[in-house]
């Protein structure tokens, strides 16, 4: 989409690709270390644009937040994608993932730490964690199948939430990981365990 501005001569001035511009100048001023920078009157001076224009594209700026961050999510989920397709094992396809969510989590580290938790955020939180599992979870899919047998979805859920509780807590992390991978994934009996409490 285009969009005319005034110029100097009272002729209206063709901006191109406003909203890439936009999402460009918003990134620069969110990891800029500085999240009060972060306005929308500082993203529209830079752009060169009118304040209300952002808002033609994005309800608030949580949501030109959240519009950021996932366009660099996907972009680091198709990099791990590519990396998974070659992956030589499970293991190592698992670890790509793990190693994507490292990436773009320390890129964010900061911002989410400084970022107001206001009404509503619950829902938001919950909505984008599930898609993140949708995601992992897809590429979980595709990899096991590559190998053998796709475990059951419950066993995925719970994988994906390691691979993401793995990227997020260094305590945790890869060795960890493969670990519970290579040990902690196989059948548990669970009416073992209940004759030994009696």
């Amino acid at each position: 989409m285009n969009v005319f501005i005034k110029g100097d001569e009272d002729m209206p001035k063709i901006i191109e690709d406003v909203e890439n511009r936009i999402l460009r100048a918003a990134r620069e001023r969110l990891l800029g270390g500085d999240l009060s920078s972060f306005s929308a009157r500082g993203i529209a001076e830079d752009c060169g644009i009118a304040v209300g224009t952002i808002y033609n594209y994005y309800r608030d700026k949580e949501s030109l937040m959240g519009a950021i961050m996932a366009q660099d999510w996907q972009a680091e989920l198709t990099k791990a994608a590519e990396k998974i397709a070659a992956a030589p094992s499970v293991e190592r396809g698992i670890l790509c993932l793990y190693e994507a969510m490292v990436r773009f989590s320390r890129v964010y580290e900061s911002v989410w730490a400084a970022a107001p938790t206001g009404e509503g955020f619950g829902s938001l939180y919950r909505s984008r964690h599930r898609l993140l599992l949708s995601q992992i979870e897809a590429q979980l899919v595709t990899l096991y199948g590559r190998f053998g047998p796709v475990p059951e979805r419950g066993r995925l859920i719970l994988l994906s939430e390691l691979v993401l509780a793995a990227s997020q807590h260094a305590e945790v992390g890869a060795a960890n990981l493969v670990s519970f991978i290579r040990g902690g994934m196989g059948p548990c009996d669970i009416s073992t365990e209940n004759k030994e409490e009696q």
